[in-house]
């Protein structure tokens, strides 16, 4: 249990780029190398060697050639679903199966060549993702590692402005128009003809007012 604990720590650490799924080979991720034995019974069991059943090693996981009849995986998430599948063969005595790493996963299925389940090993020691609806970033889940907890930020929608504005449209608002160009030319046409009126002259100004007489001189 220490040592899927340390190997754990460590995915954290590393952070960025250790989510894989089966059905692409992800870069720089993770993959499981399982320690398995068949006995001479032919049953697929764990190989008591190793104290523990499986590794995780870095790396991306590349699926091996198989023959004719193999076995196959699956890995399940937290959520009983399969995230990701591969194949493997095998012959009597140790056998080393990879697999790829799945951040949230809960367990790893083996079935023979019958497609009958022969071996079920418990992995989620060693998964970072609980799939819980927080993102735990102190656990290193983040939208590449744990996309399920995590959700990618999005651009917030734009805020409608609540400013009115001028209506040009409709009737009343070609009938205002109309009127403002009318009065302008009235008041321009009757600018115009006051100044050639007063440059030719002929508008009569009032006549001057008489000086009042001086105090004292009134009879």
């Amino acid at each position: 249990m220490k040592k899927i604990l340390i190997i754990a720590s460590c995915i954290i650490i590393l952070g960025t780029g250790l989510y894989a799924r089966g059905d692409t080979a992800t870069p720089n991720s993770f993959y499981y190398v399982f320690h398995l034995f068949q006995n001479s019974t032919g049953q697929l069991v764990t190989d008591r060697d190793f104290k523990f059943s499986y590794d995780i090693i870095p790396g991306a996981f590349v699926q091996s050639a198989v023959g004719q009849f193999p076995y196959r995986g699956e890995v399940i998430n937290l959520e009983g679903q399969v995230t990701a599948q591969f194949k493997f063969n095998v012959q009597s005595g140790k056998i080393s199966v990879q697999a790829p790493y799945v951040a949230d996963a809960q367990k790893v299925v083996f079935y023979d060549n019958q497609n009958q389940p022969v071996l079920t090993i418990p992995v989620s020691a060693s998964s970072f993702c609980n799939d819980n609806g927080i993102c735990n970033a102190d656990r290193g889940e983040n939208y590449q590692t744990c996309p399920k907890d995590c959700s990618q930020s999005l651009p917030a929608p734009p805020v409608a402005s609540t400013t009115p504005t001028p209506s040009t449209g409709g009737s009343s608002g070609l009938l205002s128009s109309i009127l403002y160009l009318l009065g302008g030319l009235i008041l321009a046409g009757a600018g115009w003809w006051f100044f050639k009126r007063r440059g030719s002259g002929s508008i009569s100004l009032p006549p001057s007012l008489p000086t009042p007489p001086a105090p004292g001189n009134i009879q």
